[in-house]
């Protein structure tokens, strides 16, 4: 009877160290996965600010006006601030209503 005991208590103690020893690698595999996904992340977002800020430098009126001024033969003239829409729907109202209002002149052109 003594002598099961002890085998039962060994097999238990064996089998939580083999338990435990699979789930500290599992961790540690995840840990791994976890450092290379917030180094990615970081590489991401550093690429993306880098992103923005050209796109600000190249998209400044500035820069676009120097851009016109060496690569168009015309002359360049920058539009007014009311001339730009700053969503589709806004440009398609307007866009809609003068054409609207061209189709009524030409119907009335035509009579």
């Amino acid at each position: 009877m003594h002598k099961k005991k002890f085998l039962i208590t060994i097999s238990f103690f064996l089998f939580l160290m083999t338990v435990t020893s699979l789930i500290k690698t599992e961790t540690r595999i995840l840990e791994k996965n976890i450092l290379t996904l917030k180094s990615e992340i970081f590489q991401n977002k550093q690429n993306l600010h880098e992103a923005q800020i050209e796109y600000t430098y190249l998209t400044s009126p500035k820069m676009i006006s120097e851009k016109a001024k060496n690569y168009i033969n015309e002359d360049y003239k920058s539009i007014k601030f009311s001339n730009i829409y700053l969503n589709f729907e806004k440009y398609k109202n307007i866009h809609n209503k003068t054409s609207d209002k061209n189709i009524n002149e030409k119907k009335i052109q035509k009579k």
